[in-house]
C-alpha cells in the first residue's frame, strides 16, 4: 500500500467516523473543600485506546458530591452546601458541556451525600448523611417532604452507629423509594410523593453491617447491596408484597485480610461503590484502605461467586465506571486526588493501568453522558 492510499484510508469518512464514535464523555463530582473551587468536570475518554483528559471545569463550585442526569441527558441534579445549610440544584447540560446552575430549593438540613431521580424523572429524591433525614423535591423545585429517619435499630459498632445515617436512595419498583440506613442496618422503604415509610417491605441487614449504597437488576428482580463496615456484598429477592428475601451475602476482602486496625475498634477498610456490567452478570464492589475492587459472577438466581480483587495504584476508590464497551475503566482515588483509567479485562476481572493519572481533587461520582 502506498503513502497517497494510507493517507486516504486513515482520512476516509468512514475511519472519521470509527474515531469519533470512540469518543464519550463523563462527568466527574468531586468532593467539597476544593482549593481552586473547581469540583465537577467532563473527562474525555477513547473507549478503544483508554486515553483520557479534563475538557471542562466549572469554576467556583465548592463541591457536588453525587449527582444524577436524566434520560435525555440534559440536566444534571445535584446539591451544594451554603451557609451550613444543602440546597439541590441543575446544571444544563449542552452537548458535553456543563451549562449554567438553576437552585431548585433550599434544605432544612446539610448538604445531601447522595441524589437520585424517581423512575419517572418527576421529582429529585435525596439521603442526607449526618442528620439521617431522605426526601424528594419536584424537578421544579417545589413539594419539598423529608423523613427523619428513627434511631429504633442502632448498630453494634459504636464509632459509626451512633444514631441513624441516610446513605442513599434508590427504587426497587414503581412508586417505592429505598434508603440504605448505615447506622440502623436498615434498608427502609417509602412512598417517594409522601415520605410515608412503607414498613411491611422494611429489610434487616446483618447487625454492623452499614449498608451503603443499592444497585438493581435489569429485570427487576434482585437487589444488591454494598455494606461499608462489614465490607461485604449481599444479595436479595425483591418480594412487592413484603421483606426482601436474602440470597447470597461475599466478602470484598480476601479471606487472610484483618479489616480492623490495630485496637480492633477502627476499621482498616470499608466497601464504598457497587456496580452491575451491561449484562448483569459481574458485580463490582471498591474497598477504601484494602484498595481494590471485588469481581463477583452473577447466577442466574441472585447467587454471587468471588471472581478476583483487583489491587489499585491510588488511595480510596470511593467510585469508579465502566466506560461504554467495557474495555476499560474509570477510578476515582479519592485520597490520591487523582483520576485513573484501567485496562478491564472480563474474563479474569482484572485491571491494568493506562497512562498516567488525572489530577482532580478527591473525585468521588462518575457517569458517562
Amino acid at each position: 500500500m502506498n503513502l497517497l492510499s494510507s493517507f486516504s484510508i486513515l482520512h476516509s469518512p468512514f475511519a472519521m467516523h470509527a474515531m469519533l464514535a470512540s469518543i464519550v464523555y463523563c462527568i466527574v463530582g468531586c468532593n467539597t473543600g476544593a482549593p481552586d473551587k473547581q469540583a465537577l468536570h467532563v473527562l474525555e475518554c477513547n473507549t478503544e485506546t483508554g486515553t483520557a483528559k479534563i475538557v471542562q471545569s466549572v469554576k467556583d463550585l465548592q463541591g457536588t458530591t453525587y449527582f444524577q442526569i436524566d434520560k435525555e441527558k440534559k440536566n444534571l441534579y445535584s446539591a451544594i452546601g451554603e451557609n451550613g445549610k444543602g440546597a439541590i440544584v441543575k446544571f444544563a447540560i449542552e452537548g458535553h458541556t456543563i451549562g449554567a446552575m438553576t437552585k431548585l430549593c433550599d434544605l432544612p438540613c446539610e448538604t445531601p451525600c447522595h441524589i437520585s431521580l424517581t423512575p419517572d424523572e418527576k421529582r429529585v429524591s435525596f439521603a442526607v448523611y449526618w442528620s439521617g433525614i431522605a426526601g424528594t423535591v419536584g424537578i421544579d423545585g417545589k413539594g419539598l417532604v423529608t423523613h427523619k429517619l428513627p434511631d429504633d435499630a442502632v448498630g453494634p459498632n459504636q464509632k459509626r452507629q451512633q444514631k441513624a445515617f441516610a446513605h442513599q436512595t434508590f427504587f426497587p419498583m414503581a412508586k417505592t423509594m429505598g434508603v440504605c440506613d448505615l447506622g440502623c442496618d436498615r434498608l427502609r422503604f417509602f412512598d417517594p410523593e409522601s415520605m410515608q415509610e412503607k414498613t411491611e417491605l422494611r429489610l434487616a441487614a446483618g447487625p454492623g453491617d452499614g449498608p451503603r449504597h443499592a444497585v438493581l437488576a435489569d429485570d427487576g428482580r434482585i437487589l444488591f447491596v454494598i455494606n461499608e463496615l462489614d465490607s461485604s456484598v449481599c444479595s436479595y429477592k425483591i418480594n412487592p408484597d413484603g421483606p426482601f428475601e436474602r440470597i447470597a451475602k461475599v466478602s470484598s476482602l480476601p479471606d487472610d485480610f484483618n479489616k480492623w486496625e490495630a485496637d480492633g475498634e477502627t476499621l482498616a477498610t470499608k466497601a464504598a461503590a457497587i456496580k452491575l456490567t451491561a449484562d448483569g452478570k459481574i458485580l463490582m464492589a471498591s474497598n477504601r484502605g484494602y484498595d481494590s475492587i471485588a469481581f463477583y459472577e452473577v447466577g442466574p438466581s441472585g447467587s454471587l461467586k468471588i471472581k478476583n480483587i483487583a489491587m489499585l495504584t491510588g488511595k480510596f476508590p470511593r467510585d469508579f465506571e465502566l466506560m461504554p464497551g467495557e474495555k476499560f475503566m474509570v477510578v476515582g482515588h479519592k485520597m490520591s486526588d487523582e483520576i485513573q483509567v484501567y485496562a478491564f479485562n472480563r474474563e479474569d476481572c482484572t485491571l491494568t493501568p493506562v497512562g498516567q493519572p488525572i489530577k482532580a481533587w478527591r473525585p468521588l461520582c462518575f457517569k458517562f453522558l
